[in-house]
């Protein structure tokens, strides 16, 4: 006869066997058991808000660590408005999966990279639609000395972990933008906007209501008959083809014109240097009549002589007619002696 199984050892097997694997699970599930990790703090004066514990750390955007605890308060001055938070790397992932040969763990190495190559830490928006953030660590060699605010432990008077100082990433600044913003749209009266609209898109409603729009598409219609007619009208043809015609014969005209001119022209040209020769031959004559017109020239000698026996005629002849004025018979008796009448 067989042994009935107890009910309460299956029962402590079965809740062993599930906390072994639920403790496999988060043991070999996160990786954590076989990697060398270091645990670091951060003190932002930023606003921290949408920063979660498990929220991805981040070296030149490849993960490699991640959140683990957010504080208020942790070793720093009574007035220090920074708040602490502690993340943990996977200092295997930041030697091997990147590329870098460094191992933040030594104290000498860290300190190098923090304080000559400028390893800061700064926070980022994950989405902007979300609002989350993650931390995101790189090298910033303009950023001046390192800023510490962890405080060494009061009892030991040692610091417990290792700081990594922090620059700001202006997220405050935005969000007080996007704040800013967000309150002066909703200060904008949306509904007055809406009623305006209605009342501007009901008068437009109205005003086109208003339109005769059959009338004014009849008037188009027989604007168009009437065109249609004018231009189809025979007349207007024929103008169109006479005025054609006369256009040909006015460039027929024009072009005959040009041939014309041409010869024209030509004739005006050969007119001017006849011209031109006349007046050369004048200009000598006028030259010559100069030269024998000179006081010293024989033809003015010759000239004035001939005026000179020429007035001496005339003289005789008026002599002459006076006598015969005075003795008009002489024409007939001859000239009397006046020699024998004076005896």
């Amino acid at each position: 006869m067989s042994k009935k199984a107890n009910p309460a050892a299956i029962g402590i097997f079965v809740v062993g066997a599930v906390v072994l694997a639920v403790v496999s699970l988060v043991i070999f599930g996160s990786g954590t058991l076989f990697r060398k990790t270091e645990t670091f703090i951060l003190y932002f004066e930023d606003s921290i808000n949408g920063l979660e514990v498990g929220a991805p750390v981040k070296f030149k955007g490849v993960r490699i660590g991640q959140v683990t605890q957010i504080y208020i308060r942790f070793n720093q001055d009574d007035e220090s408005p920074h708040v602490p938070v502690l993340i943990q790397i996977d200092i295997d992932r930041l030697q091997n999966t990147l590329g870098v040969d460094v191992d933040l763990s030594e104290d000498k190495v860290f300190q190098e990279q923090v304080d000559i190559l400028g390893l800061r830490g700064q926070l980022q928006q994950a989405s902007f639609v979300t609002g989350l953030l993650f931390i995101e660590l790189d090298y910033d060699p303009n950023t001046g000395p390192a800023y510490y605010v962890q405080q060494p432990d009061p009892e030991t008077g040692e610091l417990i972990y290792k700081e990594i100082p922090t620059v700001s990433s202006g997220l405050t600044e935005v969000i007080k933008k996007v704040t800013t913003m967000v309150d002066k749209i909703s200060k904008i009266d949306f509904q007055a906007i809406g009623d305006k609209t209605n009342d501007i898109l009901t008068r437009l409603d109205d005003g086109i209501a208003d339109i005769q729009f059959k009338a004014i598409n009849d008037k188009t219609l027989a604007l168009l008959d009437n065109l249609d007619g004018i231009t189809g009208d025979p007349e207007l043809k024929k103008v169109a083809g006479n005025l054609n015609a006369t256009l040909d014969d006015g460039r027929k005209f024009i072009n005959a014109l040009d041939k014309d001119l041409d010869d024209v022209i030509a004739d005006l040209k050969l007119t001017l240097d006849g011209a031109r020769g006349t007046l050369t031959r004048i200009d000598d004559l006028s030259d010559n009549l100069n030269t024998m017109l000179e006081p010293e020239s024989p033809l003015r000698y010759q000239l004035e002589s001939s005026l000179s026996e020429m007035a001496e005629a005339m003289r005789s002849i008026r002599v002459l007619a006076d006598y015969l004025e005075r003795n008009p018979s002489s024409l007939l008796i001859g000239k009397q002696d006046t020699s024998s009448s004076d005896k």
